[in-house]
């Protein structure tokens, strides 16, 4: 092999690996409407959605928020979250204070026919505000938990029509087909049946749809 070819071919090899390099390392940005799904730390509510739901390769999502994006350009989280629903900065969504563990976070990006949905569904989230948190997790109350306020957020900007489908819940374990004592004792203390096979949804459900394609993973 010539010297002249052993430069041409070292030349590319440069190049191509700075190429590679440089694209790895192009940074990932948030768009509004984003959804952004955690699987947070066991324990609790946790570990009881955990044991009954499924989510993406394997994740075992128990929380959804949705990206709201300011006119100055600064991302926060509307999500739907104990006690109530509420605006929170980005970073301390995927890094929370009280968690013992740092939660795994995947990004989800509507496709692009449900793109024009997003600015109603922000305005939507925004007026629920301060709602109560659903512990009853029920589809027609005026509260609600992370992925019934994703669910009806896109209903009410897409005039009333579905877009995230709902589903029959299961509150039972996937490993014993039993309730698991959280949910037992959770539904115990409210003074009203496990809604077994009511209609709704969750965010493992959720991560899954056809809707969305993933665009990010935190960890």
């Amino acid at each position: 092999m010539s010297k002249k070819l052993i430069r041409t071919w070292f030349t590319a090899v440069v190049f191509l690996l700075f190429s590679l390099n440089a694209y790895a390392q192009k940074p990932f940005h948030l768009q509004n409407g984003d959804l952004i799904f955690i699987e947070e730390c066991d324990g609790g509510m946790n570990s009881a959605i955990k044991a009954a739901t499924s989510g993406l390769d394997g994740y075992n999502f128990t929380h959804v928020g949705i990206v709201w994006q300011k006119k100055n350009g600064q991302n926060s989280i509307i999500e739907a979250t104990p006690p109530k629903v509420r605006i929170t900065p980005v970073q301390t969504y995927l890094h929370p204070k009280n968690q013992q563990c740092v939660p795994r976070a995947v990004v989800g990006r509507l496709k692009a026919q449900y793109q024009p949905l997003i600015p109603a569904a922000i305005t939507s989230a925004r007026q629920k505000v301060g709602k109560p948190y659903d512990n009853a997790f029920n589809i027609h109350n005026d509260q609600y938990y992370c992925s019934e306020l994703i669910y009806q957020i896109f209903k009410e900007a897409n005039h009333g029509k579905e877009v995230f489908p709902l589903r029959a819940m299961t509150f039972k374990s996937k490993e014993t087909g039993e309730f698991p004592v959280y949910w037992v004792e959770h539904f115990k203390k409210m003074g009203i049946p496990i809604p077994e096979g009511e209609q709704g949804n969750n965010p493992g459900d959720m991560s899954r749809s056809d809707l969305i394609d993933v665009v990010h993973f935190y960890q």
